[in-house]
């Protein structure tokens, strides 16, 4: 929301000054809805750019600067094209002026370098921060698997720990997590781990068998873990 406000004041500021010499253009109400779409549509388009090159590339970093004009190259080709087509339909008379396309894109393209070296400055705190003490090294995915662990859930190569306070996701493999865990349990599925303290409920038949933990949570059985939950004494036969 504060994005889409600052693009409507520098879309009414841009109606009012006139660059480019849109000034002579006319049309107050034209200008205003020209400029403020423009900024809109350029929020969009230079918006998600700034935030690919900020995933990509490291702040501060040569490549840097490198990355920003490239961006900002990108995302002029259809701001440029649309702002074009634009001003010929609220002001016919500028299409026969045949203005080189070359010409609009670099004009495009300067008010978009500025826009993102202005939301670079505003989104990047300049003040250098204090070093920061050095953090204690964090503990191993085996040593989180300690305490109250209710069941275990294979999300890709990630497992999400089940416990009583939430969940949590460990970048470990399935295999490795169950044998860190310090309790009793059975694997219900080939995604699923499920503790023996933390069974609820046993619900379902065998052709469609499901593990009611304790905190709600509900654990699927496949139909070749059946015979295991019966011989552990978790299916009442």
């Amino acid at each position: 929301m504060r994005g889409i406000a600052l693009a409507v004041i520098a879309g009414t500021l841009l109606a009012v000054l006139g660059p480019f010499g849109t000034y002579l253009n006319g049309g107050p109400v034209r200008l205003l809805g020209y400029w403020i779409g423009a900024t809109l549509l350029g929020l969009v388009l230079y918006g998600w750019a700034y935030r690919a090159i900020l995933a990509r590339v490291t702040t501060g970093a040569w490549r840097w600067g490198l990355a920003l004009l490239g961006a900002t190259l990108a995302a002029s080709i259809p701001e440029a094209l649309a702002t074009r087509l634009a001003a010929f339909l609220l002001w016919p008379d500028l299409a026969q002026r045949h203005l080189p396309l070359p010409l609009w894109f670099a004009q495009t393209t300067s008010m978009g370098l500025i826009a993102m070296l202005a939301a670079h400055a505003l989104l990047r705190n300049p003040t250098a921060p204090a070093p920061a003490p050095a953090p204690a090294p964090a503990p191993s995915p085996a040593e989180r698997l300690a305490g109250d662990v209710l069941a275990l859930q294979m999300e890709d190569h990630y497992v999400r720990v089940h416990r009583a306070s939430g969940s949590e996701l460990l970048l470990m493999p399935m295999r490795h997590a169950i044998d860190a865990v310090e309790v009793e349990g059975l694997r219900t599925h080939r995604s699923w781990w499920v503790a023996r303290h933390a069974v609820a409920a046993v619900e379902g038949n065998a052709r469609s068998m499901r593990v009611r933990l304790s905190n709600g949570v509900v654990a699927p059985v496949a139909r070749s873990a059946v015979t295991h939950l019966k011989a552990a004494g978790w299916v009442q036969t």
